[in-house]
Protein backbone atom coordinates (compact mmCIF):
# COMPACT_ATOMS: atom_id res chain seq x y z
CA UNK A 1 0.00 0.00 0.00
CA UNK A 2 1.29 3.47 -0.91
CA UNK A 3 2.17 5.43 2.24
CA UNK A 4 0.06 8.36 1.00
CA UNK A 5 -3.10 6.20 0.98
CA UNK A 6 -2.76 5.48 4.70
CA UNK A 7 -3.71 9.04 5.57
CA UNK A 8 -6.89 10.97 4.92
CA UNK A 9 -6.81 14.72 4.32
CA UNK A 10 -9.42 17.29 3.45
CA UNK A 11 -8.83 18.31 -0.15
CA UNK A 12 -10.87 21.47 0.39
CA UNK A 13 -8.11 22.82 2.64
CA UNK A 14 -5.41 22.30 0.05
CA UNK A 15 -7.64 23.71 -2.68
CA UNK A 16 -8.23 26.91 -0.73
CA UNK A 17 -4.51 27.15 -0.02
CA UNK A 18 -3.74 26.65 -3.72
CA UNK A 19 -6.15 29.43 -4.68
CA UNK A 20 -4.69 31.84 -2.13
CA UNK A 21 -1.15 31.02 -3.08
CA UNK A 22 -1.81 31.30 -6.81
CA UNK A 23 -2.70 34.95 -6.21
CA UNK A 24 0.42 35.46 -4.10
CA UNK A 25 2.63 33.90 -6.76
CA UNK A 26 1.02 35.99 -9.50
CA UNK A 27 1.59 39.16 -7.47
CA UNK A 28 5.21 38.25 -6.84
CA UNK A 29 5.81 37.40 -10.51
CA UNK A 30 4.25 40.72 -11.58
CA UNK A 31 6.85 42.62 -9.55
CA UNK A 32 9.70 41.26 -11.64
CA UNK A 33 10.52 42.88 -14.95
CA UNK A 34 11.37 40.78 -17.99
CA UNK A 35 14.30 42.65 -19.46
CA UNK A 36 14.70 43.00 -23.19
CA UNK A 37 18.21 41.83 -24.20
CA UNK A 38 19.39 45.39 -24.85
CA UNK A 39 18.76 46.29 -21.23
CA UNK A 40 20.81 43.32 -20.05
CA UNK A 41 23.84 44.93 -21.73
CA UNK A 42 24.15 48.09 -19.64
CA UNK A 43 27.79 48.13 -18.68
CA UNK A 44 28.74 51.68 -19.74
CA UNK A 45 26.44 54.70 -19.70
CA UNK A 46 27.70 57.95 -21.21
CA UNK A 47 26.13 61.20 -20.08
CA UNK A 48 26.49 64.20 -22.38
CA UNK A 49 25.45 67.87 -22.04
CA UNK A 50 22.60 68.41 -24.46
CA UNK A 51 23.54 72.05 -24.98
CA UNK A 52 26.74 71.37 -26.98
CA UNK A 53 26.00 69.82 -30.37
CA UNK A 54 29.54 68.58 -31.10
CA UNK A 55 29.52 66.66 -27.82
CA UNK A 56 26.10 65.22 -28.67
CA UNK A 57 27.33 64.03 -32.07
CA UNK A 58 30.44 62.48 -30.61
CA UNK A 59 28.59 60.66 -27.84
CA UNK A 60 25.84 59.35 -30.10
CA UNK A 61 27.87 58.38 -33.15
CA UNK A 62 31.38 57.57 -31.99
CA UNK A 63 31.35 56.34 -28.40
CA UNK A 64 31.21 52.65 -27.48
CA UNK A 65 28.73 53.24 -24.65
CA UNK A 66 25.72 50.93 -24.34
CA UNK A 67 23.49 53.85 -23.37
CA UNK A 68 23.87 57.54 -24.19
CA UNK A 69 21.98 60.08 -22.09
CA UNK A 70 21.58 63.65 -23.31
CA UNK A 71 21.37 65.84 -20.22
CA UNK A 72 18.93 68.68 -19.59
CA UNK A 73 19.46 68.83 -15.83
CA UNK A 74 22.99 69.46 -14.56
CA UNK A 75 24.28 70.87 -17.86
CA UNK A 76 21.82 73.80 -17.82
CA UNK A 77 22.00 76.68 -15.29
CA UNK A 78 18.76 77.03 -13.38
CA UNK A 79 16.57 79.68 -14.97
CA UNK A 80 18.58 79.89 -18.22
CA UNK A 81 15.69 79.59 -20.67
CA UNK A 82 17.86 80.08 -23.73
CA UNK A 83 20.17 77.20 -22.78
CA UNK A 84 17.16 75.03 -21.95
CA UNK A 85 15.59 75.70 -25.36
CA UNK A 86 18.90 74.89 -27.06
CA UNK A 87 19.26 71.68 -25.09
CA UNK A 88 15.73 70.54 -25.89
CA UNK A 89 16.29 71.33 -29.56
CA UNK A 90 19.50 69.30 -29.62
CA UNK A 91 17.83 66.32 -27.93
CA UNK A 92 15.07 66.34 -30.53
CA UNK A 93 17.52 66.78 -33.41
CA UNK A 94 19.75 63.97 -32.16
CA UNK A 95 16.83 61.58 -31.77
CA UNK A 96 15.39 62.38 -35.20
CA UNK A 97 18.52 62.84 -37.30
CA UNK A 98 21.51 60.95 -35.89
CA UNK A 99 22.37 57.28 -36.27
CA UNK A 100 22.61 55.94 -32.71
CA UNK A 101 23.70 52.48 -33.81
CA UNK A 102 23.25 49.92 -31.01
CA UNK A 103 23.22 52.56 -28.26
CA UNK A 104 20.12 53.04 -26.13
CA UNK A 105 18.54 56.45 -26.83
CA UNK A 106 17.96 58.25 -23.54
CA UNK A 107 17.76 61.79 -22.24
CA UNK A 108 17.53 63.31 -18.77
CA UNK A 109 14.78 65.85 -18.04
CA UNK A 110 15.16 68.29 -15.18
CA UNK A 111 12.99 66.41 -12.67
CA UNK A 112 9.96 67.39 -10.64
CA UNK A 113 11.44 70.20 -8.55
CA UNK A 114 12.76 72.12 -11.55
CA UNK A 115 10.01 71.04 -13.94
CA UNK A 116 6.84 70.13 -12.00
CA UNK A 117 4.74 69.91 -15.17
CA UNK A 118 7.17 67.54 -16.93
CA UNK A 119 7.42 70.02 -19.81
CA UNK A 120 10.82 68.69 -20.92
CA UNK A 121 9.27 65.29 -21.34
CA UNK A 122 6.13 66.56 -23.09
CA UNK A 123 8.12 68.62 -25.64
CA UNK A 124 10.61 65.86 -26.48
CA UNK A 125 7.97 63.14 -26.77
CA UNK A 126 5.76 65.33 -28.97
CA UNK A 127 8.64 66.00 -31.38
CA UNK A 128 10.67 62.78 -31.22
CA UNK A 129 8.79 60.19 -29.18
CA UNK A 130 8.97 57.55 -31.90
CA UNK A 131 12.76 57.60 -31.68
CA UNK A 132 13.07 57.87 -27.89
CA UNK A 133 13.74 54.70 -25.91
CA UNK A 134 13.85 56.09 -22.41
CA UNK A 135 14.75 58.72 -19.88
CA UNK A 136 16.94 58.95 -16.83
CA UNK A 137 14.82 60.62 -14.17
CA UNK A 138 16.84 62.59 -11.59
CA UNK A 139 16.49 63.12 -7.85
CA UNK A 140 13.48 60.91 -7.29
CA UNK A 141 12.32 60.89 -3.66
CA UNK A 142 9.60 58.27 -3.47
CA UNK A 143 7.16 55.93 -5.22
CA UNK A 144 4.39 58.51 -5.69
CA UNK A 145 6.73 60.63 -7.79
CA UNK A 146 7.41 57.66 -10.06
CA UNK A 147 3.69 56.94 -10.31
CA UNK A 148 3.10 60.54 -11.41
CA UNK A 149 5.86 60.28 -14.01
CA UNK A 150 4.51 57.02 -15.41
CA UNK A 151 0.99 58.44 -15.57
CA UNK A 152 2.33 61.36 -17.60
CA UNK A 153 4.10 58.93 -19.94
CA UNK A 154 0.89 56.93 -20.33
CA UNK A 155 -0.96 60.07 -21.38
CA UNK A 156 1.79 61.25 -23.73
CA UNK A 157 2.02 57.90 -25.48
CA UNK A 158 -1.73 57.79 -25.95
CA UNK A 159 -1.84 61.39 -27.22
CA UNK A 160 0.92 60.86 -29.78
CA UNK A 161 -0.08 57.39 -30.93
CA UNK A 162 2.90 55.61 -29.42
CA UNK A 163 2.94 52.01 -28.28
CA UNK A 164 1.88 51.86 -24.61
CA UNK A 165 4.88 51.39 -22.35
CA UNK A 166 7.35 52.16 -25.14
CA UNK A 167 9.32 54.79 -23.20
CA UNK A 168 11.36 53.20 -20.41
CA UNK A 169 12.64 54.84 -17.23
CA UNK A 170 15.83 54.62 -15.19
CA UNK A 171 15.85 56.56 -11.94
CA UNK A 172 18.68 58.27 -10.10
CA UNK A 173 18.81 57.47 -6.38
CA UNK A 174 20.53 60.61 -5.06
CA UNK A 175 19.30 61.35 -1.55
CA UNK A 176 19.12 59.69 1.83
CA UNK A 177 15.32 59.49 1.62
CA UNK A 178 15.40 57.99 -1.88
CA UNK A 179 17.95 55.43 -0.76
CA UNK A 180 15.81 54.46 2.23
CA UNK A 181 12.79 54.09 -0.09
CA UNK A 182 14.63 52.39 -2.95
CA UNK A 183 12.64 49.17 -2.58
CA UNK A 184 9.34 51.07 -2.58
CA UNK A 185 10.39 53.00 -5.68
CA UNK A 186 11.42 49.83 -7.47
CA UNK A 187 8.17 48.06 -6.64
CA UNK A 188 5.92 50.60 -8.41
CA UNK A 189 7.92 51.11 -11.60
CA UNK A 190 6.31 49.26 -14.52
CA UNK A 191 8.71 50.93 -16.95
CA UNK A 192 11.88 50.67 -14.87
CA UNK A 193 14.96 49.31 -16.60
CA UNK A 194 17.62 50.37 -14.11
CA UNK A 195 18.43 52.06 -10.79
CA UNK A 196 21.37 54.47 -10.87
CA UNK A 197 23.32 55.67 -7.84
CA UNK A 198 24.02 59.39 -7.60
CA UNK A 199 26.77 59.12 -5.01
CA UNK A 200 27.82 62.77 -4.82
CA UNK A 201 24.33 64.18 -4.32
CA UNK A 202 23.79 61.42 -1.77
CA UNK A 203 26.99 62.46 0.04
CA UNK A 204 25.88 66.08 0.04
CA UNK A 205 22.52 65.01 1.47
CA UNK A 206 24.28 63.27 4.37
CA UNK A 207 25.48 66.68 5.55
CA UNK A 208 29.03 65.71 6.54
CA UNK A 209 31.10 68.80 5.76
CA UNK A 210 34.01 67.74 7.96
CA UNK A 211 34.41 64.43 6.13
CA UNK A 212 35.77 64.35 2.59
CA UNK A 213 33.96 62.08 0.13
CA UNK A 214 35.68 58.83 -0.63
CA UNK A 215 34.31 56.01 -2.80
CA UNK A 216 34.72 53.32 -0.13
CA UNK A 217 33.14 55.20 2.78
CA UNK A 218 30.93 52.78 4.81
CA UNK A 219 27.84 54.98 4.41
CA UNK A 220 28.31 55.14 0.65
CA UNK A 221 28.77 51.38 0.46
CA UNK A 222 25.66 50.85 2.57
CA UNK A 223 23.68 52.94 0.08
CA UNK A 224 25.15 50.94 -2.79
CA UNK A 225 24.06 47.67 -1.20
CA UNK A 226 20.50 48.92 -0.73
CA UNK A 227 20.27 50.05 -4.36
CA UNK A 228 21.68 46.78 -5.67
CA UNK A 229 19.18 44.83 -3.59
CA UNK A 230 16.26 46.98 -4.75
CA UNK A 231 17.26 46.56 -8.38
CA UNK A 232 17.77 42.82 -8.01
CA UNK A 233 14.36 42.51 -6.34
CA UNK A 234 12.63 43.45 -9.61
CA UNK A 235 15.25 42.08 -11.99
CA UNK A 236 16.85 45.24 -13.40
CA UNK A 237 20.50 46.38 -13.41
CA UNK A 238 22.00 48.66 -10.79
CA UNK A 239 24.32 51.25 -12.34
CA UNK A 240 27.13 52.81 -10.33
CA UNK A 241 27.96 56.49 -10.06
CA UNK A 242 30.38 58.50 -12.17
CA UNK A 243 34.08 58.91 -11.33
CA UNK A 244 34.64 62.67 -11.50
CA UNK A 245 38.41 62.63 -11.98
CA UNK A 246 38.39 62.71 -15.79
CA UNK A 247 41.45 61.85 -17.93
CA UNK A 248 41.13 65.10 -19.89
CA UNK A 249 43.61 66.46 -22.44
CA UNK A 250 44.55 69.44 -20.23
CA UNK A 251 46.17 67.06 -17.70
CA UNK A 252 49.65 65.62 -17.75
CA UNK A 253 50.18 62.03 -18.85
CA UNK A 254 50.73 61.04 -15.24
CA UNK A 255 47.51 62.75 -14.14
CA UNK A 256 45.53 61.03 -16.89
CA UNK A 257 47.00 57.68 -15.89
CA UNK A 258 46.07 58.30 -12.26
CA UNK A 259 42.54 59.26 -13.26
CA UNK A 260 42.10 56.02 -15.21
CA UNK A 261 43.55 53.99 -12.34
CA UNK A 262 41.02 55.58 -9.98
CA UNK A 263 38.27 54.73 -12.45
CA UNK A 264 39.38 51.09 -12.53
CA UNK A 265 39.40 50.91 -8.73
CA UNK A 266 35.90 52.40 -8.63
CA UNK A 267 34.73 49.85 -11.20
CA UNK A 268 36.16 46.97 -9.17
CA UNK A 269 34.46 48.23 -6.02
CA UNK A 270 31.11 48.66 -7.78
CA UNK A 271 31.25 45.31 -9.54
CA UNK A 272 32.18 43.56 -6.31
CA UNK A 273 29.06 45.01 -4.68
CA UNK A 274 26.78 43.78 -7.45
CA UNK A 275 26.50 46.68 -9.90
CA UNK A 276 26.10 45.74 -13.56
CA UNK A 277 27.68 48.88 -15.00
CA UNK A 278 28.79 52.42 -14.40
CA UNK A 279 28.21 55.99 -15.54
CA UNK A 280 30.86 57.82 -17.51
CA UNK A 281 31.21 61.51 -18.22
CA UNK A 282 33.53 61.52 -21.23
CA UNK A 283 34.22 58.94 -23.97
CA UNK A 284 37.77 58.37 -22.66
CA UNK A 285 36.25 56.62 -19.62
CA UNK A 286 33.99 54.29 -21.59
CA UNK A 287 36.58 51.71 -22.69
CA UNK A 288 37.84 51.21 -19.13
CA UNK A 289 34.29 50.67 -17.85
CA UNK A 290 33.41 48.27 -20.67
CA UNK A 291 36.50 46.21 -19.92
CA UNK A 292 35.94 46.23 -16.15
CA UNK A 293 32.34 45.02 -16.36
CA UNK A 294 32.79 42.56 -19.24
CA UNK A 295 32.05 38.97 -18.21
CA UNK A 296 35.16 36.85 -17.95
CA UNK A 297 35.35 34.37 -20.86
CA UNK A 298 36.34 31.50 -18.60
CA UNK A 299 33.33 32.26 -16.37
CA UNK A 300 31.03 32.29 -19.42
CA UNK A 301 32.29 28.90 -20.59
CA UNK A 302 31.99 27.44 -17.10
CA UNK A 303 28.41 28.77 -16.74
CA UNK A 304 27.43 27.31 -20.11
CA UNK A 305 28.89 23.91 -19.23
CA UNK A 306 27.23 23.83 -15.80
CA UNK A 307 23.85 24.99 -17.12
CA UNK A 308 23.85 22.28 -19.77
CA UNK A 309 24.90 19.62 -17.27
CA UNK A 310 22.23 20.71 -14.79
CA UNK A 311 19.55 20.61 -17.49
CA UNK A 312 20.60 17.09 -18.49
CA UNK A 313 20.52 16.01 -14.85
CA UNK A 314 16.95 17.31 -14.51
CA UNK A 315 15.91 15.58 -17.73
CA UNK A 316 17.28 12.30 -16.39
CA UNK A 317 15.19 12.55 -13.23
CA UNK A 318 17.70 14.15 -10.87
CA UNK A 319 17.36 17.45 -9.02
CA UNK A 320 20.44 18.80 -7.27
CA UNK A 321 23.53 17.15 -8.70
CA UNK A 322 27.31 17.23 -8.68
CA UNK A 323 29.20 18.91 -11.52
CA UNK A 324 32.99 18.71 -11.49
CA UNK A 325 32.95 17.92 -7.78
CA UNK A 326 30.67 20.84 -6.87
CA UNK A 327 27.02 20.76 -5.90
CA UNK A 328 24.65 22.36 -8.43
CA UNK A 329 21.01 23.17 -7.74
CA UNK A 330 18.36 25.70 -8.74
CA UNK A 331 20.26 28.57 -7.14
CA UNK A 332 23.51 27.86 -8.99
CA UNK A 333 21.55 27.38 -12.20
CA UNK A 334 19.91 30.79 -11.77
CA UNK A 335 23.33 32.39 -11.33
CA UNK A 336 24.67 30.68 -14.44
CA UNK A 337 21.66 31.60 -16.55
CA UNK A 338 21.86 35.24 -15.52
CA UNK A 339 25.50 35.40 -16.60
CA UNK A 340 24.68 33.69 -19.91
CA UNK A 341 21.86 36.14 -20.65
CA UNK A 342 24.22 39.06 -20.12
CA UNK A 343 26.92 37.41 -22.26
CA UNK A 344 24.38 36.79 -25.00
CA UNK A 345 23.16 40.40 -24.89
CA UNK A 346 26.76 41.63 -25.14
CA UNK A 347 27.43 39.45 -28.17
CA UNK A 348 29.84 37.23 -26.26
CA UNK A 349 27.90 34.01 -26.85
CA UNK A 350 26.63 32.28 -29.99
CA UNK A 351 22.82 31.94 -29.78
CA UNK A 352 23.16 28.39 -31.10
CA UNK A 353 25.11 27.48 -27.97
CA UNK A 354 22.29 28.39 -25.63
CA UNK A 355 19.22 27.36 -27.62
CA UNK A 356 18.99 24.12 -25.69
CA UNK A 357 18.75 26.11 -22.46
CA UNK A 358 15.88 28.28 -23.68
CA UNK A 359 17.48 31.56 -22.59
CA UNK A 360 17.72 33.12 -26.03
CA UNK A 361 14.00 33.82 -26.44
Amino acid sequence: MDDQTKFQFDGRITQRAAERNALLLATDDARRIELEPRYMAQTAHLTCPATVWKYVEGAVQRSRANLVMLDLEDSIPEGDHRALAQGRSNVIRALNELDWGPRLRFFRPRGMRLDPGFEDLAIVVAAAGRNLEGLVYPKIEGPDELRSLEQCLDELEQTHGLEPGRIKVEVLIESVQACQRAHEIADVGRRLRGLIFGAFDYWADLGMPAEEYRPDHPLVNAARVRIVEAAAGIGVPAIAEMTLDYPTSDKTEQQRTQALEQLRRDCELARGLGFSGKWTGIPAQVDVVLEAFAPDQAAIERALHEALEYRRANQSGRGATMINGRMADRATDRINRRLLRVALALGRLDPQQVRELGIDD
